[in-house]
């Protein structure tokens, strides 16, 4: 449906620029036509221990280096994260709340958003808690198992794709 719809739009949009009068201007040389669907897509797998995490207030990360993670990445790809939980993959970022102790109190205490950041080398994944985890108890917050997607390329514009998915991510990438 997608193709059709863009077949659709590029002959509508061919169709108006071929009407127009009075369209100048020095055109530059045609480049060489790029390979079709060419992207580096890989998956890296790593578990995130609060053992190994730095805690900084609200904060508890660890850094993970990831040489993959090139300027081509940083500047034009992308990279998407996953943990597993329960049988599945769920995509960061993730928040959760964690309730109060007290039975007669229906409430949330406070909430922890799973989530990351990457530059260039290197993935960073974190909790970050609504209150300062020296506060919390580290058993809610247990170590995950996290798979990295790095894409070089953004080819992500051109596939429909849902990208909050690891299952139709694997899917279309070709990931094991």
């Amino acid at each position: 449906m997608s193709t059709v719809k863009s077949t659709l739009s590029i002959a509508l949009l061919v169709g108006l620029l071929a009407g127009c009068d009075g369209v100048t201007g020095p055109r530059g040389p045609v480049g060489p036509r790029g390979a079709d669907g060419v992207v580096d897509v890989f998956s890296v797998n790593f578990v995130f221990s609060l053992q190994d995490a730095v805690v900084n207030g609200t904060v508890a990360s660890a850094q993970f280096d990831v040489p993959d993670i090139t300027q081509s990445v940083v500047d034009d790809g992308a990279v998407l994260m996953f943990f597993r939980e329960q049988g599945t993959w769920t995509a960061m970022p993730f928040t959760y709340g964690i309730e109060s102790d007290d039975p007669d109190l229906d409430a949330v205490d406070y909430t922890v958003a799973l989530n990351f950041g990457y530059e260039l080398g290197f993935i960073e994944p974190f909790y970050e808690a609504s209150i300062d985890i020296d506060l919390i108890p580290l058993d809610v917050l247990p170590d995950r198992q996290m798979k990295a997607v790095i894409i070089d390329g953004y080819l992500l514009a051109k596939q429909d794709v849902d990208l909050t998915d690891y299952e139709a991510v694997r899917e279309a990438f070709g990931l094991e």
